[in-house]
Parts: structure tokens; C-alpha cells; sequence
């Protein structure tokens, strides 16, 4: 369960997750990597650089907070991010049976192979914005033996069906964060330092709200959304089937136990790819409702992981907002989207490039033969950032 905290003087969230954790998490504890919270060495040096520019200061908003925040994640001054690699993975879900999707569960395999070939939005996307994108077969249905564009690291040909049995055996639970994790590790060791995160999985929304509510103890009405687009009559069955599944389940409080009962296999490898991202000081770009769930549980194992993560859209999907609440972040926009497979975090990849360019290449006051007027104000006592909230 979630205990909320106060904010440091970082813009770090010191919210604690008392995981209660139980046989089910210790078994793999010593698995996980460890995680350590940034430094803050350069954070000062980067606000100073950005006092220097010729703007205001603060003028740029959130894009300074953000710029520095990557500074003090990659411990650099001078942050190089290179191409992001968005990882998708994909899996299917055996609730689906229960008629808690308004798709059916071919289109899981048949877009997994459609964004290989550049295609939906993520597919383009990631052409437009120059993303790497690999999809990541941790559980679909499908064989794609015959396509050497999608990874092969099915964990099983889907999860059981959650409101009759736990969704995955412990063991299969620990193979996906795995697959995760190794994938991170692999395009570490390649020289990657960003990662995005996204997903594919009809019926996956039912996973992540059912995760949700186990997780946080919210209402199931609170935690469960419209998915790709139910309507009011196949959205109250899918409440009731995630209630079902919570009274026959119950609510655990360790959090690799919510994931056996619940999560999918592509919700388990990104937990993964996050703790093994955020244990290299990498940057993650977290995706919409599904990610964060991940996210949530890799923090509730690693919770320094949370310092590593730009959350980069709220979706539409009515859980996310209230997730994005009780981890006490900030999403970078909000533009009623609720596609999943990373699409948000590929449409913010570009302003956080923005924001670093400026960082980097907006020219100095001096430089500029422009009047220091941050500097003027600083010689009068007043400092932007102290009041900045008001």
C-alpha cells in the first residue's frame, strides 16, 4: 500500500511504499538490482547555467525543472541522451475470456507485427522522432517464429485467467521481470542511456486497473476505465469481473504477489526494464495508465527508482490521474490520450529535447550583449524560484 510523504528541496518525492513484503518478494529480493537515489552534485551548477541565459529567470517552467532533474539522474552537467530505446513489450491475457474488452485478442499479435513494419501510431512516432523501437513478444498468443523484427522471449501463450486462477505461477512471474530486465542490461552494455516504455495487450487495462486497486485499496470504479472504448454497460462488467477477481484474490500487500495474482506478462517485463534501467542511472520516459502501473511496482521493490522517471502524459484512462496523485509526480502534458504502446512518451520526447537544446545552446546575457537582468534581481534579494508556486 501506498504512504504519501513530503517533497525535499530536490523536487523529489519522498513518498515511501510500505510493501509488507512477503515470502513471495524475498525470494527474488536479492535479484533485483538496487537502486540509488541521485547525488544532487550538479543540481545547483544547472540552475546556475540557466540564470545565465537570456530569458527571465525561470521563464521556461517546467522545461528547467526537467533539465535538471536529468542532470542530477545522469550525473552529468551536460547530460548526452542519445536515441531513446522504446521497448515495447506484448502479451495477451487469458480475463479477456471474460468478455472485459470491446477488441478481440488477434489484434494483439496482428499490430505487435503491424508496428515492426513502421506502422500505428507508435510505429510512426517513433520514425517521426527519431525513437529505436523494439517489440518484445513476453506472452501473445501467437507464433512469430517467422518474423525476425519481434524479440521471442514468451514467457507462456498468455496469462491464466484472473478471475478464475492467479494470472502467472510465481516462476513465470520472475521469467517476465526478467525478460525485462535482461533487455535494459543488453542495450546498456550497447552504450543506451534513455529508455521509453510501452505496451500491447488486449485486455491489458483490465490487468492494470485490477493491479491498481489491489495496490492502493481504491475503489474498483476508481481504478477502471473504458480500456479501447467500452461502453457503459461492457465497462460495469468489467468492474464487476475485477471486484469478483479482488473478493476471490484478496488485496495483497506484496507487490510481486499483486502481480502473480493480477498483472500481465508484459506489465511484470517492464517492472523489470525499469529496476535495470534505473540501476544504471538511466532516464525512463513513462508511458500512460499501463506503464505507471509497472512503474508503481518497481518502485514498491526499488522506491529510488521514482528519481529516474519523467512521467510524460496523463491519460484519459480515469485511473491514471489518481496513480499520478499517490505517487506525487508531475506528467509533462496532458492531451487526453489513452493509446498506450509508449505513444506518449514518444510524443514528449521531443520537448525534452527542446529543453535540453536550450540548456546547451541558448546563448549567455554576454553572450547576447543583453542587460543581465537575472543578476540585477539577484543583487535585490529576490530569487524566482522562492516564490515560483504563488
Amino acid at each position: 500500500m501506498i504512504t504519501l510523504g513530503p517533497v525535499d528541496e530536490k523536487g523529489w518525492s519522498l513518498s515511501l511504499w510500505t510493501a509488507s513484503v512477503g515470502i513471495g518478494t524475498l525470494r527474488f529480493m536479492n535479484a533485483i538490482p538496487s537502486v540509488e537515489a541521485p547525488l544532487g552534485t550538479y543540481r545547483d551548477q544547472a540552475w546556475n547555467i540557466w540564470n545565465h541565459k537570456v530569458k527571465p529567470q525561470l521563464s521556461l517552467g517546467r522545461l528547467e525543472h526537467l533539465v535538471v532533474d536529468i542532470v542530477d539522474m545522469t550525473g552529468s552537467l551536460h547530460p548526452q541522451l542519445g536515441k531513446p530505446q522504446l521497448l515495447l513489450f506484448a502479451a495477451d491475457h487469458g480475463v479477456v475470456a471474460q468478455g472485459v474488452s470491446s477488441s478481440p485478442q488477434e489484434i494483439t499479435w496482428q499490430q505487435c507485427e503491424n508496428f515492426v513494419r513502421g506502422g500505428g501510431a507508435v510505429g510512426l512516432l517513433c520514425q517521426l522522432n527519431n525513437l529505436s523501437l523494439h517489440v518484445i513478444d513476453v506472452g501473445v498468443a501467437h507464433d512469430f517464429s517467422d518474423n525476425p523484427k519481434i524479440l521471442s522471449r514468451k514467457v507462456a501463450w498468455g496469462t491464466q485467467n484472473f478471475s478464475k486462477f492467479p494470472a502467472m505461477s510465481a516462476q513465470q512471474m520472475w521469467q517476465a521481470l526478467q525478460v525485462g530486465m535482461d533487455t535494459v542490461q543488453e542495450l546498456v552494455r550497447l552504450g543506451h542511456r534513455t529508455f521509453a516504455f510501452g505496451e500491447m495487450g488486449i485486455g491489458n487495462t483490465t490487468s492494470a486497473s485490477a493491479l491498481m486497486a489491489c495496490r492502493t485499496g481504491k475503489d474498483v470504479q476508481v481504478c477502471t476505465g473504458r480500456g479501447a472504448g467500452l461502453d457503459d454497460a461492457g465497462l460495469q462488467k468489467k468492474q464487476a469481473v475485477i471486484a469478483s477477481a479482488l473478493a476471490l484474490h484478496g488485496r495483497p500487500t506484496d507487490p510481486l504477489e499483486a502481480l502473480q495474482c493480477y498483472g500481465g506478462f508484459e506489465i511484470a517485463a517492464l517492472a523489470g526494464a525499469m529496476l535495470a534501467a534505473a540501476s544504471q542511472r538511466c532516464v525512463l520516459l513513462i508511458d500512460g495508465f499501463i506503464t505507471t502501473v509497472a512503474a508503481e511496482i518497481a518502485v514498491a521493490l526499488r522506491p529510488e527508482a521514482l528519481h529516474y522517471m519523467i512521467f510524460c502524459h496523463e491519460s484519459k484512462e480515469v485511473g491514471h490521474r489518481h496513480l499520478l496523485e499517490l505517487l506525487q509526480v508531475q506528467p509533462l502534458l496532458s492531451l487526453r490520450m489513452h493509446l498506450g504502446e509508449g505513444s506518449g512518451a514518444a510524443v514528449a520526447w521531443p520537448l525534452i529535447r527542446n529543453a535540453l537544446a536550450l540548456y546547451e545552446q541558448m546563448e549567455s546575457f554576454s553572450a547576447a550583449q543583453v542587460t543581465d537582468s537575472v543578476s540585477l534581481l539577484h543583487q535585490k534579494g529576490i530569487d524566482a524560484r522562492l516564490w515560483e508556486h504563488n
